[in-house]
């Protein structure tokens, strides 16, 4: 078959160039890390530990944000966590009143699951555990989606792609698509198909491709911080240089908090803790 100079290779070049823009405006928009400053021996604002722990993982999900969510919630007084043996494993949390401060939505997320697990006001940490991991991944993903607004809401992150690139990006997409349709109904008319199949084929051919661009553009990829979101993070990382300095970090068990307070959900936040003292890793399946 014969194709005509125009759509000989018409499909796979603009596919081509369209791909190769988009990789440059994701390569461009990539989440970075500023240079921390000088340690800071205080927290530097306030901001909650979960948007903390995203914005210095580049807008990632990381469990480090559920474990310093419930260790803030502890300093703040709505859970209390009690270490009644040797054990940090042996934790449990217990539902309080609080500082009488508003939640966020993914702070009460948390609650919620320590009281849907109580008994008489009380879970271990090791019960809080999912038992479906489709049920676990519909948590998390809920929680990551309220901590990415509310950093949003600060003015700290933005998608990825602005608007201005998606439009760009989602028009350009029409060019290898009509390029599609043009082709399929050429081919369609040379194999002497009826009008309307070639117009159906034609029309599924280039939604499909359309369709595939489409995803590709608004897939949810991580955010990237503003202009405030990077001076911010810069300061957490400085904050974080103290805390690493700082003697006993390390040894530091879940029950803790009731003497460090909020410096060590923080402290948590920024990835500090060591793993094996994480309250909702691998026993919570979050």
């Amino acid at each position: 078959m014969d194709w005509p100079p125009f759509l000989q290779l018409s499909v796979p070049v603009t596919l081509a160039v369209w791909v190769l823009l988009t990789a440059v405006a994701l390569w461009r928009s990539r989440p970075r890390l500023p240079e921390p400053g000088a340690p800071l021996s205080t927290p530097p604002g306030e901001e909650p530990p979960a948007v903390v722990s995203l914005m210095i993982n580049k807008w990632r999900p990381d469990e480090d944000a559920i474990d310093s969510t419930l260790l803030d919630l502890a300093a703040r007084g709505f859970l209390e966590l009690r270490q009644p043996g040797e054990e940090p494993q042996e934790t449990t949390v217990r539902l309080r009143k609080g500082d009488g401060r508003s939640l966020t939505s993914y702070e009460q997320q948390v609650l919620d699951r320590v009281s849907q697990l109580s008994v008489n006001g009380e879970a271990s940490l090791t019960s809080l555990a999912f038992r479906s991991w489709t049920e676990a991944r519909r948590w998390r993903g809920a929680f990551y989606r309220a901590v990415i607004e509310e950093a949003r809401t600060r003015g700290l992150s933005q998608r990825r792609l602005s608007r201005p690139t998606r439009r760009t990006l989602l028009g350009g997409a029409f060019v290898p698509a009509g390029f599609m349709f043009a082709t399929w109904m050429w081919a369609a008319f040379k194999l002497h198909a009826n009008l309307a199949d070639q117009i159906t084929g034609s029309l599924m051919a280039a939604a499909a491709i359309y369709l595939v661009m489409y995803f590709v553009v608004e897939l949810r990829w991580s955010d990237q911080n503003t202009a405030e979101g990077t001076r911010v993070a810069g300061a957490w990382l400085a904050y974080r240089a103290h805390l690493v300095a700082v003697e006993g970090v390390n040894d530091l068990a879940p029950a803790d908090v009731a003497s460090w307070g909020r410096e060590m959900a923080f402290a948590s936040a920024l990835g500090v803790l060591p793993t094996e003292e994480a309250l909702m890793r691998s026993r919570v399946a979050l």
